[in-house]
């Protein structure tokens, strides 16, 4: 069976993680959610995040310097614990690949109708949202099927330009507001960054939106059949977007704290922001300029899309070429890449966007809280598996105390799982940790009865 070329190098790999985590996107959307639980000091709850992450980034850094495999955690935790565990984990990664896809759907739609009507068009019904999303999937799953060197390069110019645009807006507002303050006599006030008077569970709470926010930075794993050199070009990928995108996060969120203003009623405003970038954008650059923007978090939704499409399509691929499942799987189109990998992972993406509409009666942004919820279930149970694979690997070495690290990060992890999970919402908002959760125990059953499959591949 032919396998996939290496045509990729560092910057596309870079451009493949980028793509699936979408940091613009996350930038414009997430911080709200965690000014909620903290209000001012949401920059400081990523520059936290940042501790944990480098954990979750140092398991995986330990692996793929062992190994390169399209099948991600299936084949770096297939190795080193078992190709029944391996198998778990790819399914759930995979499943977690599919959110992500369905999520940035809706995302997209979302960017868009708002858009249209900055544009002067008419206000639109929420449910044109998710309609948007459901045309767009078919289009990025069409893309995801391409030669994977010409699609790095369009990832990263998409997701790039947008923080580039970002990262020019926030320049110009801290200027402004250190040479002559905001139109509500904001100002750069670093004494607003302290902890006082904030409870732990909030911020636990914060902590979680902010981990997740950087979710899919291991999205090069899965092109390392594609890639030269993958043991030293992937770890170096994994390393480079981490620090960026955390970057990346805590000064646009301290500039936006600022550009808001830290009194209760602008934190209230900072929270009910529609996109962060585009409406500093509006009030400290120009009128406009904050529709540019929100077209940016379009384009990092519509990058973020397709690369997770990518990402599962590779993964899926792994599963066909390694017997998990049927061969037709591990086929490759006449351009060397995993078509019916990729279209397999919008289809489901689009399942998904259905059942999510439906269930909340079509309102995108409910649509939107639900399969993000559901994400944040998966993914960091996809990375438990990652940091236990490292544990294994560390203790076998010559400095076993290292195994220490990986093993506060399943710690980390399992309270993401249980912050999502509990206290049990109601309504609509109980299905998302109910679907997440049976689709672990389904990927685990099906992982453990197909894993074995998988034996004679993934000791090679």
């Amino acid at each position: 069976m032919p396998g996939l070329r290496r045509n990729l190098g560092l910057l596309g790999l870079v451009a493949i993680s980028l793509a699936v985590m979408g940091p613009s996107m996350s930038v414009s959307l997430n911080p709200q959610a965690i000014s909620e639980q903290v209000g001012a000091v949401t920059p400081l709850i990523f520059v936290l995040a940042a501790i944990p992450l480098a954990i979750m980034v140092y398991s995986f850094v330990v692996l793929t310097r062992r190994r390169g495999s399209a099948g991600s955690l299936f084949g770096l935790v297939g190795v080193e614990i078992g190709p029944r565990t391996g198998t778990v984990a790819g399914l759930w990664l995979i499943t977690a690949y599919v959110t992500f896809a369905s999520l940035t759907a809706v995302s997209f739609g979302i960017f868009i109708t708002s858009l249209i009507g900055a544009l002067g068009g008419p206000t639109l019904p929420s449910f044109v949202s998710l309609i948007i999303a459901l045309v767009i999937v078919p289009v990025t799953s069409f893309l995801a099927g391409r030669t994977i060197k010409t699609l790095g390069h369009i990832l990263l110019i998409l997701e790039g330009l947008t923080m580039v645009a970002i990262l020019v807006v926030c320049g110009i507002t801290l200027s402004k507001l250190i040479n002559g303050g905001g139109p509500q006599g904001q100002t750069v006030d670093w004494s607003a960054f302290k902890f006082e008077g904030v409870a732990v569970g909030p911020i636990a709470l914060a902590l979680t939106f902010a981990l997740l926010s950087s979710a899919g930075f291991e999205g090069a794993a899965a092109a390392a059949e594609e890639t030269d050199n993958p043991k030293r070009s992937i770890p170096r990928a994994l390393i480079i977007v981490t620090v960026l995108s955390s970057s990346f996060y805590i000064l646009v969120t301290t500039v936006a704290v600022w550009a808001f203003g830290t009194a209760p009623n602008q934190l209230e405003k900072f929270s009910a922001s529609g996109s962060l970038p585009g409406d500093i954008a509006n009030v400290y650059v120009a009128d406009g300029m904050g529709d540019l923007i929100t077209l940016g978090g379009a384009v990092s939704s519509f990058a973020c899309l397709v690369g997770a499409q990518i990402a599962g399509g590779r993964i899926l691929f792994a599963f066909g070429r390694d017997s998990v499942l049927p061969s037709r799987f591990g086929e490759l189109s006449v351009q060397g890449t995993p078509v019916r990998g990729s279209y397999t992972v919008g289809a489901a993406a689009f399942v998904l966007v259905i059942f999510a509409a439906i269930t909340t009666a079509f309102d995108s942004f409910s649509a939107f809280e639900m399969v993000s919820d559901m994400a944040g279930v998966l993914i960091a149970a996809a990375y438990c598996t990652a940091c236990a694979a490292a544990i294994k690997v560390l203790w076998s070495g010559s400095r076993r105390w290292l195994a220490a690290i990986p093993m506060v990060g399943i710690g980390i992890l399992v309270a993401i799982i249980v912050l999502q999970v509990f206290p049990l919402p109601s309504g609509w908002e109980l299905i998302a940790p109910t679907v997440a959760i049976v689709a672990l125990i389904v990927g685990a059953v099906v992982g453990r009865k197909r894993g074995d499959r998988a034996q004679e591949a993934l000791s090679h």
